[in-house]
């Protein structure tokens, strides 16, 4: 049985995400952990005057949990999948900090979630709390742009920037997310013109035992050739490797920020490296 948390702050694009998620995970057996977090900074006095006779928690949590629970019930009466089991939790704390907490109390296999998918700021585009959650929180994490309509997955591609090196244990962590999905996996290595024999051997000798499409893209930005490649392949879901080096300035170094949505126009696989 798998464990996924779906964070929500029941806008749009949350409920977009866990939707996506009823569907990629619908032949699985699955315990989703809905989970809506609030800043502690935002008890306020007249939130508890409204209802004097209940606990400070439960004045807290009254609103958010019935959405919740409304959202479940949506959920069951939509999807009817008796393979899915439901649970709903409020935390007030610094966001990262109850996702971390949550993953460790309840083995967490999956963090779901949406992103706003506008263009601008890389804040805007992603959202602050989605760019925490993919540095902060060790954890396979699944972000949807917003919008997105479900289809079914088949291609998905790891782009690895010029110094990025992975290693057997990664390989394998990923190798069997494509199996177990049944994806064909595309791996597209960006490097620089003088250093793209070694990255390339290496990349070969590694990946020989794997069934995948191998590309080698030189004298270009990451960003310009994960963007070319989605734009001349059919790619339904996109992997990255966060590891010592800030995913945000390894996508986005040079690229213009008005296309930064094109990059997100497919769902994110967010893998970390085991020494991040």
């Amino acid at each position: 049985m798998k464990s996924i948390l779906l964070l929500t702050d029941f806008s749009k694009s949350a409920t977009n995400a866990i939707h996506y998620a009823m569907r990629f995970f619908e032949s699985e057996t699955c315990v989703f952990h809905i989970m809506n977090i609030h800043k502690a900074g935002t008890f306020i006095s007249d939130d508890l005057m409204t209802s004097p006779t209940q606990n400070i928690y439960e004045s807290f949590t009254k609103v958010p949990k019935e959405k919740l629970n409304a959202i479940v019930e949506d959920l069951k009466a939509t999807y009817k999948n008796p393979n899915h089991t439901f649970e709903v939790s409020v935390d007030f704390d610094v966001f990262t900090d109850a996702v971390n907490q949550a993953i460790k109390n309840k083995a967490i296999d999956y963090v779901v979630m949406g992103s706003n998918g506008a263009t601008g700021a890389i804040e805007v585009v992603f959202g602050s709390n989605t760019i925490n959650v993919i540095r902060q929180v060790i954890c396979k994490t699944l972000v949807v742009p917003k919008d997105y309509t479900f289809k079914p997955i088949t291609h998905f591609l790891l782009p690895l920037q010029f110094d990025d090196v992975i290693d057997t244990e990664q390989l394998n962590v990923i190798n069997d997310f494509t199996k177990h999905y049944n994806l064909k996996l595309h791996v597209l290595r960006v490097c620089k013109n003088n250093e793209s024999t070694h990255y390339v051997t290496t990349d070969q000798n590694i990946l020989k035992t794997y069934d995948c499409n191998y590309l080698v893209e030189q004298d270009t930005t990451f960003y310009q050739a994960v963007t070319n490649y989605l734009k001349t392949h059919t790619i339904d879901m996109t992997g990255l490797i966060v590891h010592d080096k800030s995913f945000i300035k390894r996508l986005f170094t040079q690229s213009p920020t008005i296309e930064l949505s094109k990059v997100i126009k497919v769902p994110l696989m967010i893998f970390h490296h085991e020494k991040h």
